[in-house]
């Protein structure tokens, strides 16, 4: 009866201490728990401090290029006035006098002549309506072949026409009013004779009036409408080169007359 007595004690014994060695250990735990918060506390922390430190530097950066930006605008400004006030040279006025004649039987717009600047004439035509820039043709002449240009030249066909001159770095200044105009059925050729000092032609069929364009033997030169007349008389003595031009509606020039050399 004894020995198993002693044998329940040790059974109890190894129990005990089995469940005691079997308990967690709360302290190393708690231990571990600690070093987690505080290092998640001091990554947060590094975090933060790096998400301030680059939002600082792109802050510099956009600053930095709203800077460039601001500089170069201002650059471009000051460039700018600098060339208009003193690279382009100014351009005073607008042609005068805008017009359509008849040349050889080829149509022209002609401004009054100037001798300081080009041209800039300005071509539209009306398409259902509305007037449409068919182009903007540069010359160095007061006169653009309307023939020469790829436009449709019929009867009918309605265009405006405005000008500017243009210095010689292709500037423009102002454009003349336009000119509306409607292309017609050209007028008959016009007879011209001449005695002596007195220059006849014969009565061209619907022209409302004719016109003189006249070089004196001073090479002045002048165009001088007669209305209705059917003859003109020169003045004065020295060789005059003179063609005689039959005017029609709508600013439509005949074909002019050859170009006569007559001396007195």
């Amino acid at each position: 009866m004894k020995e198993e007595k002693v044998e329940k004690i040790e059974d109890d014994t190894e129990n005990t201490t089995i469940a005691e060695s079997s308990e967690p250990d709360t302290s190393k735990q708690a231990v571990k728990k600690s070093k987690k918060k505080k290092n998640f506390k001091e990554e947060k922390a590094k975090s933060s401090e790096k998400a301030s430190v680059d939002n600082e530097k792109k802050r510099k950066k956009w600053l930095t290029a709203v800077s460039v930006l601001a500089v170069v605008a201002v650059l471009a400004i000051i460039t700018g006035v600098i060339c208009f006030y003193f690279v382009t040279p100014d351009i005073e006025g607008s042609p005068t006098n805008l017009r359509v004649e008849n040349y050889g039987g080829e149509l022209y717009i002609v401004a009054d002549y100037q001798e300081k600047h080009d041209y800039q004439f300005v071509v539209e035509t009306l398409i259902d309506g509305e007037y449409v820039e068919i182009g903007a043709i540069n010359s160095d002449k007061n006169a653009l072949n309307l023939s020469e240009q790829d436009i449709l030249l019929n009867a009918g066909n309605e265009f405006r026409f405005k000008v500017a001159y243009i210095n010689e770095n292709g500037a423009n200044g102002d454009y003349s009013a336009y000119l509306e105009w409607t292309k017609v059925t050209p007028l008959d050729k016009i007879e011209v004779t001449v005695n002596g000092n007195v220059i006849s032609w014969k009565e061209v069929m619907f022209a409302e009036s004719y016109l003189i364009k006249l070089t004196r033997p001073d090479t002045s030169q002048e165009d001088i409408n007669v209305g209705n007349a059917l003859s003109y008389t020169l003045q004065g003595s020295g060789t005059f080169q003179v063609y005689v031009v039959a005017v029609g509606g709508e600013g439509f020039y005949s074909s002019t007359s050859e170009l006569m050399t007559i001396t007195l």
